[in-house]
């Protein structure tokens, strides 16, 4: 299973997020380094980990308030890693823009997606080993501005998406995001009973090397972690 630190990008810094409420996220305060700048966190995450990914959030992208690109490609320069980023993708040439900056892989995520036809649109112009598939979820209900999967229980969104020939997925429980509360078993389980043909990346609420070994009881392909990393909940040993 591929352990892939998250880094949340907002005014310039990596920020700790919690439970998605972004008016609330405040600089990373990370018992690996006294820096809040997005390469010095990369870097230190990367000697903890010895990982071969990276999960960037650029929030403002996905907030409208402006962009990190120059951070990205600062990052993508300096770190000897895959960068999945998710920069608020809404059609086919803003995934492109994004690949642009150094992106090894980019995020469609729910939160961002307008409609069905942009899907089909992103799919056509894009590789799908280049695209991971994020189903934001709060409160067990998928989160999206896209009738075809506003509201909807995740696994029926999945039901949706995967037909469409998409095969990565994040599960990303927004609400158990930064809580260290445990992942969402019970999606997790059902998810892999349920769609056994694909790759999932869990999000959310991680906190101790006994759910790595539970993720990885289930087949869960990777985990996006960061504060169980920042907070040594989770470490090298």
């Amino acid at each position: 299973m591929r352990l892939i630190p998250v880094l949340d990008l907002m005014n310039g810094l990596v920020v700790h997020g919690i439970r998605g409420e972004r008016s609330q996220y405040r600089p990373v305060e990370s018992c690996l380094t006294s820096s809040a700048e997005p390469l010095p966190v990369a870097r230190a995450l990367k000697a903890e980990t010895g990982c071969r990914e990276f999960y960037i959030a650029d929030l403002d992208a996905l907030q409208c308030t402006g962009d990190h690109r120059d951070h990205i490609i600062e990052l993508a320069g300096g770190l000897s890693a895959d960068l999945w980023i998710d920069a608020g993708i809404t059609d086919a040439a803003s995934a492109q823009r994004t690949l642009n900056y150094g992106a090894g892989k980019i995020i469609i995520c729910t939160e961002s997606l307008p409609d069905q036809a942009t899907l089909g649109a992103i799919a056509k112009a894009i590789d799908y080993g280049r695209m991971v598939f994020s189903m934001d979820i709060v409160n067990g209900r998928i989160i999206s501005k896209a009738p075809f999967l506003k509201g909807l229980l995740p696994l029926d969104a999945l039901e949706i998406v995967a037909g469409q020939g998409w095969s990565n997925f994040i599960l990303l429980t927004l609400d158990h995001v930064g809580t260290g509360s445990g992942p969402d078993w019970e999606l997790l389980e059902a998810a892999r009973h349920r769609f056994p043909q694909v790759n999932f990346f869990a999000g959310g609420g991680i906190r101790t090397p006994e759910d790595i070994d539970r993720l990885i009881s289930l087949d869960i392909d990777g985990a996006l972690v960061a504060t169980a990393l920042h907070r040594g909940w989770i470490t090298a040993k």
